[in-house]
């Protein structure tokens, strides 16, 4: 994350399992982190709905409130009211700009619109609900249909992407751009800068929940050791494991495959 708020980094999908920490990363501190560094950035941030997008917006701005952050970046800061026209320096719970600076952040939807609105950061944090949306294959559909007709209009040539969500389906949007061969997985940090990618080739890195591949420089757990144990033990995942595999391959280990399949 910190490579691709320098800017080293321009398409990026992370994949982890639910409550190990990816959207207080991601979408929380990364957009604070970004606008500290550079205030003149226009960011994106979506989720499923529009009130969870909303929540994310709130949260950035707390961040960027607290006297700490001003220290660090005392460029960046935001109106001290809630603004909702184009008088001020807006800030509310769906838009918020940076005072003296061109940047801010917008949050957005699933299928909202960002017309209007060309995007230099675009984080896209759980498009998909829960297991019954990720399983619908309208709003599969729909998030494809989203992303090639709204998310892909706002950007330019120096647009960053960064898609970061738990595994729902193997024709997700991270298995969508996969299909297309638009996605290489990586091991180890240094092979952003020894590895040519195409303007629309992804980088992406899984986290699985209980380590099943071998150790590397991203990820050095030995096999059969748990991302995150005091928060969530060996037991623990062992136990969602055994309640539903298909489900634990998808949610937990970043590894959907498709029922049918397995038969």
């Amino acid at each position: 994350l910190d490579k691709f708020a320098k800017g080293e980094i321009k398409k990026l999908i992370i994949t982890m399992p639910p409550q190990h920490g990816k959207s207080e990363g991601s979408s929380r501190r990364l957009p604070a982190y970004i606008l500290g560094i550079n205030p003149d950035k226009k960011i994106a941030v979506s989720s499923y709905n529009t009130t969870f997008a909303s929540k994310f917006n709130r949260d950035i701005q707390r961040i960027i409130e607290t006297p700490t952050y001003a220290n660090i970046f005392p460029d960046t800061s935001l109106n001290k009211k809630n603004v909702a026209t184009i008088n001020s320096w807006l800030k509310n719970s769906h838009e918020f700009e940076v005072i003296n600076q061109i940047g801010g952040l917008k949050s957005v939807g699933r299928g909202g619109a960002l017309t209007g609105n060309p995007i230099d950061v675009m984080i896209m944090d759980d498009l998909y609900k829960d297991y019954m949306e990720g399983n619908s294959p309208i709003i599969r559909e729909s998030v494809w249909d989203w992303y090639t007709s709204v998310v892909s209009t706002r950007l330019h040539n120096d647009s960053q992407q960064l898609i970061v969500f738990t595994r729902w389906h193997e024709d997700d949007l991270i298995g969508r751009l996969e299909q297309l061969g638009k996605v290489k997985t990586i091991t180890d940090i240094e092979e952003i800068h020894t590895t040519e990618l195409k303007h629309d080739e992804w980088f992406k890195v899984n986290f699985e929940a209980i380590k099943e591949s071998e150790p590397t420089p991203i990820d050095p757990r030995e096999k059969g050791q748990p991302l995150w144990a005091s928060k969530h033990s060996l037991e623990k995942l062992i136990s969602s494991k055994e309640m539903d595999i298909e489900k634990f391959k998808c949610l937990y280990q970043g590894d959907p495959q498709s029922a049918e399949g397995m038969m």
